[in-house]
């Protein structure tokens, strides 16, 4: 993935560039197969190029509900494990960045909306509650 998309994809993660009346600005996954949507999902601020594979970054997508503990949403990072996508080009569309994945598949990186925010927010506020160290390793997406 060269350079500028790179800078996009992170954007988008962070919420920078998006309009300032979203209720919290962060990104989400959608993949086409076949000119059907088969996946959408929140995705952690979080993500690396693979060392070894360019081609490959990997992802964190907020797949599974979480569960309350103490009147705050837990995850378990063994459910929403990190994942893999493997790039064979991209593009940047308006607010989005276009992915023609390996698989043949189509993935858009975008703004995050409707259920997505709150599955985010929750997520945020989740891993604020974790050790230093817990956190890290999380967001540095080398192992489940």
């Amino acid at each position: 993935m060269k350079h500028e998309y790179w800078i996009k994809f992170n954007d988008l993660l962070a919420g920078r560039g998006q309009k300032a009346g979203d209720d919290l600005p962060g990104a989400e996954l959608v993949v086409v197969d076949g000119g059907y949507e088969v996946f959408r999902a929140a995705l952690a601020r979080h993500a690396r190029r693979d060392r070894d594979d360019p081609a490959v970054v990997w992802i964190r997508p907020l797949v599974a509900l979480s569960t309350m503990q103490s009147g705050l949403a837990t995850f378990d990072v063994a459910v929403v494990r990190r994942r893999a996508l493997h790039v064979a080009d991209a593009g940047i569309d308006d607010d989005c960045l276009t992915l023609d994945l390996v698989s043949g598949q189509r993935a858009r990186i975008e703004p995050a909306r409707a259920d997505r925010l709150a599955v985010l927010q929750d997520f945020d506020t989740w891993i604020l509650t974790l050790v230093r160290n817990q956190r890290l390793d999380i967001e540095g997406l080398e192992h489940d």
